[in-house]
Order: structure tokens, then C-alpha cells, then sequence
């Protein structure tokens, strides 16, 4: 039997669902027809998820911050047989030539469907700037508020009037949307495995006492805008309409990860990080535009080797299998899947078996959206101490997602000192060989 999916269900070259489709559904009494749960969340991602302006399917990102830094050569780029390598054994990978760390073996298997660049170089050596830098893709500057990458997603191909968030964040210390906005900021979410807190009306719903607080809090609002508040008041306004509509949605089940079965949880991991990329999978499948999920840990400077061996198999399996489970759902081919931290860490090993910051060659791994899979670019040195093979900038890699998510790199904004600003850095050269 074929399996039903919410396509099957139109007519063959029909377009998806809509809101008004679904109302004028229920109003011929189709309501108990589609009531099974299953078939009800197939619908709504459909409907919400897919559909883009002109019919196209809309592009997502999901990214994978690796905090602190994680070793280039512990990872993605060893150095077998000189002293920078440590302890580590070196496995083969299903792509000629590229060989990783003994700890990411599900990664190695499915390398074919990765790309990586293995000669990322920046100037930036300190965390703060080092992580605004690959967040935003500027260099850092006092005088500009620079929107995070999942902001920019959100803000030029998600839908921020979307039921869900246009971009989440898990774990983490929230990032900015600079300019760009409230609306473009990330919602928080502390610990994928749990339901979300504060989503019940302390009114009950109840329409009266709903609408006096309403009407009292109009008030307040409007005398404090006009006396100089408007923009706060504007912005307050907005977080409001926001969780109001997250209350409200049906489609607060994106969230909820016991609807998934226990052997595919089980395959992401059982830690905070494995489930939360799991729970990206699951927002990106209900028309969240950007999801950003943190592994936080890989400041290293001190026992580097066990530290980065309890890290990597974390990231292993769930960066593995997010792959697996996207390609399975059709999902991949638009969702761009970046991994990356803010540089990586020395070749030299410091006499507490650590690795200090290294923003002179550090790797970015990619999947999806277009991106050519089994790629590699660049090349290090036998030891990991230079590039000698196509140095890749930041801006270099933001003009690249720019083209595989369908950003116009060239759209202008002001800023709060009254100039405009590219909302991708011009120096920036979209690394061709990345493009399938």
C-alpha cells in the first residue's frame, strides 16, 4: 500500500493546501474525516511549511554551533603521523581523500552527502568577536548592530506571520537580529525535552477578563508611546501578538517530542544536543525558517583529548542521522545544514594536553540545499599550521549561503546611525566549488 501523504490528497499538478483550504474543509464537514492526529499534522505541515511565494517550496537552515571552538584536527582535518595529531586514530570516509577523527564514524559513513571546507581563516581570535563574526558574517563594528545568520533567514525567506517563530534557537545564549528587528529574534528554548513554559492564559480564555486586560493594557501602551515610548511600545506589542499566536496554534506540536518514535530519539541521542536536532528537524517540518542548535563545551585549552572525544559523540550521531532523516523526508534537497564553531585550535598541544584558539585555519561542514555533495575545499599543511590550497574568508561563506538559501546579498538597510548597510558583506565570493 502506498503510503499516504498529504500531496496524494490533490488533485496531480494542484498546489498545497491553504488556511482558507482547511476552513472551507471543516465547513463541508470534513472535520472527522481528517481528525486522526497523524493525517492532521501531515495537513498543517504541508500548508504551512511548504508553500512559498509563486509556489515555490521554501528554503530553511539548520545550524549547528559548535561553542568554543572545536578542534580542526581532532574532527575534520587530522594530521596523521606528525605531532599535532595527539592521541587520535584517523578513519577513512565514503569520500576519497578526506579522512576524519575516530569519533565521528557516522559522519565518515555518510560523508558523500557532506561538503567541507577545510581552509576557513579569519583574524578573529577572541570568542566574542570570533562568534559575531561567523554569526553575522562582518567583522565586528561598535557602530553596527549586525543581524545573526538565523535572523537573516528568517527575515528574507521565512514567514513572520507564520504561527510558529520564524527562527529558534536551542541551548544557548540567545543571538541577536540586530537590525532587523523583533520579530526577527530567536525563540528560546532551554531544554528541547521539555514542553514549553508559560503558553496557558492565567485568564482562562475566558473573553471578558480577556478583553479588559486587552483594552487596559491598549491604554497604557498608548500613553506610553506618546510620551516618547513608541517604539518600545511597538516592539512590546509585537513579542505580544507573537506568543499569543504560539498559544493559540495547533501547530505547537512541532515541540513536542514524544510524538516521535523512541528508536529514531534514540538515534539522535539521548543528551540535550541530540535532541535538540531532532527538534529542528521537527520545526523545519512545520515551516520554521532558521533553527540554531548549541554544543557548547569545545573551549579547550585543557584536556582536550577527552573533552573532545565525550563532544564528538555527541555531534556524531546527531548530525548523522538529522541527515539520514531530512534525506528520508524529502527534506534535504531545501534545508541547508551548516556545522561550524567560531575558529578552531592550535596544531601545537599545550603541556596540559590542551589546544589553545586557532582563527588561521579551522573547518566548516555543510549539507543540503544545494549544496555538491562529497566536496571538499581547501588544503592545510602536513601539520595543520598552513593553508596551501584556497583560503576561504567568512564573507566567502555568507555570499555562498546567501546564494543556496535565495538571499538577495545585495539588499540594503539602515542602521540605527542613519547609514545603509549590505545585508551581506560585498568583499564577500561565493565558494563556486560548493554549488551541486
Amino acid at each position: 500500500m502506498n503510503r499516504c501523504t498529504p500531496g496524494s490528497l490533490l488533485p496531480r499538478g494542484s498546489r498545497a493546501f491553504s488556511r482558507r483550504d482547511l476552513l472551507a474543509l471543516a465547513a463541508r464537514g470534513a472535520g472527522a474525516a481528517l481528525a486522526a492526529p497523524s493525517l492532521l499534522d501531515l495537513l498543517f505541515r504541508q500548508a504551512f511549511a511548504q508553500a512559498a511565494p509563486g509556489g515555490a517550496r521554501r528554503r530553511k537552515l539548520i545550524l549547528l554551533w559548535l561553542d568554543g571552538g572545536p578542534s580542526q584536527i581532532d574532527t575534520f582535518d587530522p594530521k596523521p603521523g606528525t605531532p599535532s595529531q595527539g592521541p587520535f586514530q584517523v578513519i577513512p570516509t565514503a569520500v576519497d581523500g578526506w579522512t576524519m577523527g575516530e569519533h565521528l564514524p557516522q559522519l565518515a559513513r555518510c560523508a558523500d552527502r557532506l561538503a567541507l571546507v577545510r581552509s576557513m581563516t579569519s583574524q578573529e581570535s577572541t570568542h566574542a568577536r570570533a562568534r559575531e563574526l561567523l554569526h553575522a558574517g562582518y567583522v565586528p563594528n561598535a557602530s553596527v548592530n549586525f543581524p545573526s545568520l538565523g535572523s537573516i533567514v528568517a527575515h528574507q525567506i521565512g514567514d513572520l506571520d507564520h504561527d510558529l517563530p520564524a527562527f529558534v534557537q536551542v541551548s544557548g545564549a540567545p543571538v541577536s537580529s540586530g537590525y532587523l528587528g523583533i520579530e526577527c529574534e530567536p525563540f528560546h528554548v532551554e531544554d528541547p525535552s521539555r514542553r514549553i513554559e508559560n503558553l496557558q492564559d492565567p485568564l482562562g480564555g475566558e473573553p471578558g477578563p480577556a478583553r479588559a486586560r486587552d483594552e487596559m493594557l491598549a491604554l497604557l501602551d498608548g500613553g506610553f508611546a506618546a510620551r516618547g515610548g513608541a517604539r518600545a511600545a511597538a516592539m512590546v506589542d509585537t513579542q505580544r501578538r507573537r506568543a499569543r499566536r504560539l498559544m493559540q496554534t495547533r501547530l505547537l506540536s512541532a515541540f513536542e517530542l514524544d510524538r516521535e518514535p523512541d528508536a529514531l530519539r534514540a538515534a539522535y541521542g539521548g543528551g540535550a544536543f541530540g535532541q535538540g536536532v531532532l527538534l529542528a528537524r521537527r520545526l523545519v517540518e512545520h515551516g520554521v525558517a532558521a533553527v540554531e542548535v548549541i554544543l557548547d563545551g569545545w573551549d579547550t585549552h585543557a584536556d582536550n583529548f577527552n573533552r573532545t572525544r565525550d563532544l564528538c559523540r555527541q555531534l556524531d550521531p546527531a548530525f548523522a542521522t538529522l541527515v539520514a532523516d531530512l534525506a528520508g523526508r524529502g527534506l534535504l534537497e531545501e534545508t541547508l545544514v551548516v556545522c561550524m564553531g567560531e575558529f578552531g585550535r592550535t596544531p601545537a598541544i599545550t603541556p596540559s594536553l590542551g589546544r589553545n584558539h586557532w582563527p588561521n585555519n579551522y573547518c566548516v561542514v555543510l549539507a543540503g540545499c544545494g549544496v555538491r555533495p562529497g566536496t571538499v575545499v581547501g588544503e592545510t599543511d602536513e601539520t595543520g599550521v598552513k593553508i596551501v590550497k584556497r583560503p576561504v574568508q567568512v564573507a566567502d561563506l555568507f555570499a555562498t549561503f546567501a546564494r543556496l538559501l535565495g538571499i538577495d546579498r545585495d539588499r540594503e538597510f539602515p542602521t540605527a546611525s542613519g547609514r545603509t548597510i549590505r545585508l551581506i558583506d560585498p568583499e564577500g565570493n561565493v565558494v563556486s566549488e560548493l554549488l551541486g
